[in-house]
């Protein structure tokens, strides 16, 4: 049981990206800025560059600094980061949605 539990405090070299229901693991270099993180999702969303952005928070209120690299911004594997998309055909921001509800709020029941 030693050995697992090793096993699990190995840090992974991925960071975890979230937008709506689903869930990236990108890998993580020391040098990495924004642009290379950008770059690896649109390798896989083909989603333009210009068109993500991501935040340190859930509550989008800190977003990562485009001019600095990620580790100068403490963000460091098994980190998490929220992914939004700029509105089609807009300059707006989607609101950050974990839940695929649009970040709208839920309606209450009556």
């Amino acid at each position: 049981a030693a050995m697992a539990d090793a096993a699990t405090e190995v840090p992974s070299d991925y960071v975890m990206i979230k937008r709506k229901k689903t869930i990236f693991f990108l890998y993580l270099e020391a040098e990495d800025t924004v642009h290379d993180l950008r770059a690896r999702i649109n390798h896989v969303t083909k989603v333009p560059t210009t068109d993500v952005k991501f935040f340190i928070d859930k509550d989008g209120e800190v977003p990562i600094d485009e001019n600095k690299m990620l580790k100068d911004q403490k963000i460091v594997c098994d980190d998490t980061l929220y992914m939004v998309y700029k509105k089609e055909g807009t300059d707006e921001w989607e609101a950050i949605d974990l839940d695929g509800t649009g970040g709208e709020p839920k309606p209450v029941a009556e």
